[in-house]
């Protein structure tokens, strides 16, 4: 894979998580993976090379996708032992052996959703910044499973996410309000609870989530609205935050006659001790129990 190939995959799976968040694009990268293998015509001595160099590129996404790389890491470890001249068979543990780690993903997700169902109280007016599956997924079954009664302040950002989020929360019948992100000091004093995920959570106590997120966190703590992050245990990170290889754009711009370099970045980083309340497929973890993931 040369590096053309590999700036076109990391931008996949930017754009991707960005609409969708790590816990999806996780699972959409692991399917296509199997998908690709059935798909797969090569000689079996050829096959190791192959997932070596993909796996190799999962390891460097930019920013890192860290669910898909605690997931990917096992599943070289198992397949050691099982290439063999037999391309099928090969083939077919590879591809038992990826399901496996699908399965795994889907279950805590899962359990990360059940917990959170039960964090919306009605009467709530819940803020939401981002089109995280797991947060989405969650409110949708508060309304149409529970019947719960709450609303849903929708910061409007770049609109192909909040496009996603206003779909998703008005097909389930969510009474929900957009307004800008740069005007939640407006609405700060209606809502109770922010919801958000993330990408990773690293050991030096740091959160990258999208961009955004950490002046809306800050807003929400300064007024003491609490801050709920909702991740699996796959989203900790072995690698501090300065590791987690955040994109870094520069695009050359001419407006009104003046030429400048713009400068963005793919994600922010928030302090974790900005984040009231963690919820794992574990439960919720306040401050105190937070150590034990980070550590």
């Amino acid at each position: 894979m040369d590096e053309k190939d590999r700036e076109i995959l990391f931008k996949l799976f930017r754009d991707h998580e960005d609409v969708l968040g790590s816990s999806r694009i996780a699972m959409l990268a692991l399917q296509a993976f199997i998908n690709s293998i059935q798909a797969l015509r090569c000689d079996a001595t050829d096959l190791k090379a192959l997932f070596t160099e993909l796996c190799e590129a999962i390891r460097h996404t930019e920013p890192r996708i860290v669910p898909l790389i605690h997931l990917i890491k096992p599943f070289e470890a198992e397949m050691q032992t099982q290439y063999s001249d037999d391309l099928e068979k090969t083939k077919s543990e590879a591809i038992r052996i990826l399901m496996a780690k699908l399965d795994l993903l889907k279950s805590k997700v899962g359990k990360v959703i059940e917990h959170g169902v039960g964090l919306i109280k009605d009467g709530d007016t819940i803020i939401v910044h981002t089109a995280s599956s797991d947060v989405t997924k969650l409110l949708a079954m508060a309304k149409e499973v529970f019947q719960k009664n709450f609303k849903i302040i929708i910061l409007k950002q770049d609109f192909v996410k909040t496009k996603q989020l206003i779909r998703a929360l008005s097909k389930a019948m969510i009474e929900l309000q957009v307004v800008p992100e740069y005007s939640l000091s407006h609405y700060i004093e209606q809502a109770n609870k922010l919801f958000i995920g993330a990408v990773s959570v690293t050991p030096d106590a740091k959160v990258v989530t999208a961009i955004g997120t950490s002046n809306i966190v800050s807003l929400c703590h300064l007024n003491k609205i609490p801050v709920y992050l909702f991740a699996t245990s796959l989203k900790f990170s072995h690698h501090p935050s300065s590791h987690q290889k955040i994109h870094t754009k520069m695009v050359a711009k001419s407006q009104d006659d003046v030429n400048y370099t713009l400068t963005t970045h793919s994600h922010d980083i928030v302090d974790l001790k900005l984040i009231d309340y963690l919820i794992t497929e574990d439960g919720k973890v306040g401050k105190r129990g937070m150590a034990k993931y980070v550590a």
